[in-house]
């Protein structure tokens, strides 16, 4: 069943304004080594995160608003099964199943990859929050937006909610401008970053936030459609045109792409701030936002939001290269932090 938007479902008292009063948190990171022409202006940016990451240990971040407006929506139809896609260690799958267990709708994951994956953390979380796996190969998979595709597997599901790859929708991107709403409640940031898979969320904070502020997207992907998917999203959603976004290229190699100069920072981020990044976005967005800061890219005294969102579970499909890359002591300090 398509979802028809109705703004009506997504604001409620589920999004929890009074826990994000709390999680506004100022950064205390120290930029490394600026450029000599450059003023001593970056020193007065101020960094703050939105530390999404703490809704919960696993299933949080930006999921939250993306999936809440489907569960809602859901209900009101009565559809109790919920479809979606996702990657072997997939944040968005994860976070699916955990949370439609705790609103008490069943769940299957379109998962691309051998079944062998079963075994791995993730999905064994996903099974042990009754989600059914339904393993497709790669083939299979780049149909996940394909029209005849998803209809056919309608047909197979005649009474379920599917839900694109990543939760992105128009109800997520809805959702997502909710939590930009909510962050200006408690301060409005000059900036608001957050990193981009399929681009909603950060659709989403273009919508939520006001004509005074910037949104930039850090595209952690090598993604040529980015920029225009955003777009899309924004003129299905009926949205005026906007000039206050920006896109930066942030993939570092390419998505899911590991080495020791991003666990380094990762590792000086954490020992900083307290604050565990996970590997596949905010670790990259965090990483180019600095490297910005150092080049003069700001101007003075601009405050900045990072949204930290979520997908600490990430980090359990990456013990192998973690070890090979800075030893076996670095990852059992990131694996306590996990558990």
């Amino acid at each position: 069943m398509s979802p028809k938007l109705n703004p009506s479902l997504i604001i409620d008292s589920v999004y929890q304004l009074k826990y994000l009063i709390m999680l506004i948190q100022l950064l205390k990171y120290r930029v490394g080594n600026p450029p000599s022409h450059l003023s001593s202006s970056y020193k007065s940016i101020t960094l703050s995160m939105a530390r999404l990451d703490t809704q919960h240990p696993l299933a949080s971040g930006n999921k939250f608003y993306k999936l809440k407006p489907h569960f809602e929506f859901a209900k009101q139809q009565g559809i109790t099964q919920l479809i979606s896609f996702g990657g072997a260690y997939s944040n968005h799958i994860h976070a699916l199943a955990l949370f439609a267990k705790q609103q008490g709708l069943q769940t299957v994951g379109i998962i691309r990859g051998e079944a062998e994956y079963a075994d791995n953390p993730t999905l064994q979380d996903v099974q042990k929050a009754g989600m059914q796996l339904h393993f497709v190969n790669r083939e299979e998979y780049r149909l996940r937006f394909d029209k005849d595709y998803l209809e056919n597997l309608q047909q197979h599901y005649p009474d379920a909610l599917i839900i694109p790859e990543g939760g992105s929708s128009q109800l997520a991107i809805a959702g997502c401008a909710k939590l930009a709403q909510e962050i200006n409640q408690i301060d409005e940031f000059d900036v608001l970053c957050v990193a981009c898979g399929t681009g909603a969320t950060f659709a989403g904070l273009i919508n939520g936030i006001s004509t005074k502020q910037t949104a930039m997207g850090y595209a952690a992907l090598k993604d040529k459609t980015l920029s225009q998917r955003v777009e899309t999203f924004l003129s299905n959603d009926n949205i005026a045109q906007k000039n206050n976004y920006r896109i930066e290229k942030a993939d570092f190699g390419g998505f899911a792409k590991l080495d020791k100069s991003l666990l380094e920072f990762v590792f000086d981020w954490l020992e900083q701030t307290g604050i565990l990044l996970d590997p596949i976005y905010t670790s990259k967005m965090c990483m180019r936002l600095v490297q910005q800061i150092e080049a003069g890219e700001f101007k003075d005294n601009s405050s900045i939001c990072i949204i930290h969102s979520g997908g600490l579970q990430g980090w359990r499909g990456m013990q192998q290269r973690v070890t090979h890359l800075m030893g076996n002591k670095k990852w059992q300090q990131l694996s306590r932090l996990l558990n």
